[in-house]
């Protein structure tokens, strides 16, 4: 899933969802390349004032600092200056502000002189950000970056926040402990690709296996209802169908059954902390496009992918095209269950990297023509194309050994290896990989579940 980086317009919308409608079809994505993952990444540009002082976003001090991109003609930006200005004058010893305009310089300086003072903290120019993704996120929004003083994107804050609220967030950013925000606390690798968040600081509930009915509000906006199911959570506009969303989740909280025959509990569980804490979330709509009422929806939802694990989405399917529906929902949860939970807990079978059992069986399948795709040539970013070939070629596999895919598999010629003995004698480390992982701690659904999406009871 990809969006096109700082333009928010019609043209936005179309390529985010050309990418998107044709990656789940099995085909490459569109050409706009993807937005930076920003919280969690590091920062160590050099910025420049507008009186040429340099302004690092690392800082040596041991304070975290506070950068508001900002405008002078958005009244919400103009007044976050006079906010921050509070902030420094409280904390003036444990926090450090700086606000960069998206504007040129001669704009900012005339702007000063109009109003006949001076900031109290450093002000950049569009010419002294020299691109930094930062600065080239926003629009004439106010938004404040908060980072961590050796340049660590702790979080964010969008529109007009008092000093208050803006004092609160950055004491409760520095709260969170590093073992719980770093990837390195399971010692794993990040998986390539950037649709899983860096920073793991989701909530785990005592209850791993809770599962939730179906509840509207706008936590997850701009979708208006949820559930919680096997450790994901499913968000979906009002045009998806209850049913449908209850469905889902039942398929997801079948497959972390932890009474199902081979089952190691503890290694399940940790799949799910591990769901849990990257906040591991699959949108759902209707079709091949959501209906947001808004334009400003589209926005909304890039900021929601910056926020949780986002790397695919789950169609409902019209009844003329039912009978893709049960892999429409297995693949997509397969996906986020490898890309997060089977990552981490075995990263050397499952790892989405260039080092793990899943990565040189995929190589072997393509270089042998087991595993056809033909859009390689139009990812612009490796890491990414590494990404969405590794998801889908362990959907492939992990349904093909379960035996899901003669019955239920679209006949696609992406995958040729569609039954389990088939795909043993092809790729026996990879088969040998997945006796060993796999039914410890996932349970392949049911076949009627399945079916149930291709022929809805009345």
């Amino acid at each position: 899933m990809r969006t096109l980086r700082t333009k928010w317009s019609n043209i936005h919308r179309s390529c985010w969802m050309l990418s998107l409608t044709t990656l789940l079809a099995g085909c490459g994505p569109g050409a706009a390349p993807p937005p930076p993952r920003l919280v969690g990444t590091m920062q160590t540009d050099v910025l420049r004032s507008i009186d040429d002082t340099p302004v690092p976003l690392r800082t040596e001090d041991g304070r975290p600092t506070l950068l508001l991109v900002w405008a002078t003609y958005a009244p919400d930006s103009v007044a976050m200056l006079a906010e921050l200005a509070e902030v420094e004058r409280r904390r003036p010893d444990s926090v450090r502000v700086a606000a960069a305009a998206i504007q040129s310089k001669s704009e900012v300086v005339e702007w000063l002189a109009r109003r006949d003072r001076s900031a109290p903290f450093p002000i950049v120019a569009d010419e002294g950000s020299d691109g930094n993704d930062l600065v080239g996120w926003a629009e004439e929004r106010p938004t404040l970056w908060i980072l961590a003083p050796d340049g660590r994107v702790l979080g964010r804050l969008e529109g007009l926040q008092d000093a208050t609220a803006i004092l609160a967030e950055v004491d409760r950013l520095d709260d969170v402990s590093l073992e719980e925000t770093e990837p390195v606390r399971t010692g794993v690798r990040s998986p390539l690709g950037g649709c899983v968040v860096e920073r793991r600081d989701g909530a785990v509930p005592e209850d791993l296996r809770r599962r939730t009915g179906v509840v509207r509000d706008d936590a997850f906006a701009p979708f208006s209802k949820h559930l919680v199911a096997g450790g994901i959570t499913f968000i979906a506009t009002d045009d998806v169908d209850d049913e449908f969303m209850l469905a889902v989740g039942e398929v997801q909280d079948s497959m972390m059954n932890p009474g199902a025959e081979g089952i190691d509990v503890e290694l399940q569980d940790a799949v799910l902390r591990s769901l849990f804490r990257a906040k591991t979330t699959i949108p759902m709509w209707r079709g091949e496009e959501p209906d947001f009422p808004e334009d400003s929806d589209w926005e909304t939802l890039d900021r929601l992918r910056d926020r949780r694990s986002i790397c695919d989405a789950i169609f409902q399917l019209d009844d003329r095209d039912r009978d893709g529906q049960p892999m429409e929902v297995l693949e997509h949860l397969l996906h986020h269950l490898n890309m997060v939970g089977l990552h981490d807990v075995f990263p050397e079978d499952w790892g989405i990297s260039r080092t793990s059992t899943l990565h040189a069986a995929m190589r072997t399948a393509l270089d042998r023509s087991w595993y056809v795709v033909d859009y390689l040539d139009e990812f612009d970013d490796v890491e990414e194309a590494d990404r969405v070939l590794l998801q889908e070629y362990a959907y492939w596999v992990i349904s093909s050994a379960w035996d899901l895919q003669r019955d239920f598999g679209p006949g696609h010629d992406e995958w040729s290896l569609v039954d389990p003995e088939t795909f043993r004698e092809a790729q026996p480390a990879l088969h040998k990989a997945f006796l060993r992982t796999i039914p410890k701690v996932l349970v392949a659904p049911r076949p009627d579940r399945l079916e149930a999406f291709r022929n809805p009871r009345p």
